[in-house]
């Protein structure tokens, strides 16, 4: 666990070291203040049944708390911002490993950590992030933890742009990179150096963001036994609400080169560019790996260039002579990439990602069957609730941006998925029809596709972000085959 949170190895900028030192010999005074109110705000908005960290206090009790003892926690929360401190007690995490499915639980690697911080700090942070907010404002290539965005705006956004140049007879070059721990490699001085260079953020806001990061320790809990404390060299700390902040700030000044169009969603980073020769597209997007991977190195994270992914999305069905290279080392172009959890095929046909989700509903139909069927003493109701929360959604996820992609088989693949598990729940008769067995609330999936695409156009063109509503104002795009689809999916 400790390798984890280790930091990368590169070289020392003198702009950093320079920037660190000037910090620490800066002596503004703090006006940074909270006030009780706030606190509350934040204390009543903690979900309850979140696992306590080391201090053994749970979100449950701070709710309890009455007036005169918020108004001591907001003195001491002032206090802290007025001499930029963080508690050491709070940068303690309590670390529980979970183990990931279908591996061989005797390595360690095979172990997913999950941190679980003290109570205190998580209140301390969400202060931070309201000021921190105030002067912090991710690129608008990143949909990550923003209000109005998701991975489907992102999706939405990078399947149009795929299908119209496939319309325009362009060809598009993409490649998925895939950031090695990313979350776990950020290096300190180097995010500190980036907040203390930006004019808006105050320099005291700066300083309490070091202290945040600084002499951070870990120890491991298994059962009732707990290890020795670790310290963490790298990071933005697992489970905080401000680590999202940090690392979107981390790789804003992420560069770009002409031609070439970006798409960040956290740690998830892609790269596309397209052009009517497929060389020309290569070549540009060479240049735009080239640039991030010096980058890359210069900040001292790490690229995983064994889950990094090229894709040459076009009516080519030959895979191109010419390779993207990391460092010498060359991308195997393939046939299909799996971006935000959607299996984006060469040809656009979204057939994978139709025959994964469909495979992903049965097995999840399969395991619930002792409690789905119709014989199940559960009351109908709760087995239809229980398979809109479970089942439903697997067939759903994103499919405003893909829906109107897929083919008609495609489309009866996904609806049969739902008539058998509903026939499963009300234990219709084999002869029935599958419009008489769907009745509200449950429709059938591609109307409730349908529905989900119009609010998601209405929502898109309201949004307060210029980037969000132009994709709005756009009619979902056909792509262009031998046996053309009817588009059905409008504003």
């Amino acid at each position: 666990m400790k390798e984890q949170f280790t930091l990368n190895q590169g070289t020392d900028l003198p702009e950093v070291t320079y920037s660190i030192e000037e910090l620490n010999r800066n002596t503004t005074k703090s006006t940074l203040f909270s006030s009780p109110k706030e606190i509350w705000e934040i204390i009543k908005n903690l979900p309850p049944g979140k696992a306590s960290g080391c201090d053994n206090i749970p979100n449950t009790a701070l709710k309890h708390l009455p007036a005169p003892a918020v108004v001591s926690l907001n003195n001491i929360f002032t206090a802290c911002l007025r001499h930029s401190h963080f508690p050491k007690p709070w940068k303690t995490a309590s670390v529980v490993m979970i183990p990931k499915p279908y591996k061989d639980h005797s390595l360690a690697n095979n172990y997913r950590p999950i941190s679980l911080l003290t109570t205190m700090s998580k209140v301390f942070e969400k202060v931070l992030q309201n000021l921190l907010t105030k002067h912090i404002k991710p690129r608008a290539e990143q949909n990550a933890f923003r209000h109005g965005h998701s991975t489907t705006t992102q999706l939405s956004k990078l399947i149009d742009d795929l299908v119209i140049n496939t319309n325009n007879n362009r060809h598009t070059a993409a490649i998925f990179l895939d950031m090695e721990k990313a979350f776990d490699k950020v290096w300190h001085d180097g995010l500190i150096h980036k907040l203390h260079t930006m004019s808006t953020v105050p320099t005291p806001l700066v300083k309490i963001i070091q202290s945040f990061l600084s002499d951070r320790t870990f120890r491991i809990k298994i059962s009732d036994h707990t290890s020795t404390e670790r310290t963490i060299e790298a990071g933005v700390p697992q489970g905080s609400c401000l680590s999202p902040l940090l690392y979107s700030h981390y790789i804003n000044d992420l560069p770009t080169t002409p031609y070439v169009s970006t798409s960040l969603f956290a740690d998830d980073t892609m790269f596309y560019s397209s052009n009517t020769s497929e060389n020309i597209a290569i070549i540009r997007l060479q240049r735009q790996v080239t640039t991030t991977t010096d980058w890359i190195l210069k900040w001292r994270l790490k690229l995983n260039t064994q889950k990094t992914v090229s894709v040459l999305f076009g009516s080519s069905r030959n895979a191109p002579k010419r390779q993207i290279k990391i460092q010498d080392t060359p991308i195997t172009w393939k046939n299909s990439a799996t971006y935000l959890g959607v299996i984006l095929d060469k040809p656009l046909r979204l057939h994978q990602h139709v025959k994964s989700c469909v495979h992903r509903a049965k097995q999840t139909r399969d395991a619930l069957y002792p409690i789905l069927n119709s014989k199940s003493r559960i009351p109908m109701s709760t087995r239809l609730t229980i398979y809109r929360i479970y089942i439903r959604p697997i067939l759903l996820y994103a499919a405003t941006a893909w829906g109107p992609l897929i083919s008609e088989s495609n489309w009866r693949n996904i609806e049969a998925v739902q008539n058998v598990a509903i026939r499963t729940i009300t234990g219709a008769h084999f002869l029935t029809r599958n419009n008489k067995i769907l009745h509200p609330p449950i429709s059938s999936i591609r109307s409730e596709v349908e529905r989900a695409t119009k609010i998601f156009l209405h929502r898109n063109s309201q949004s307060s972000f210029s980037h969000i509503r132009e994709r709005g104002t756009l009619p979902a795009p056909q792509i262009i085959s031998r046996r053309p689809r009817l588009l059905t999916f409008t504003q």
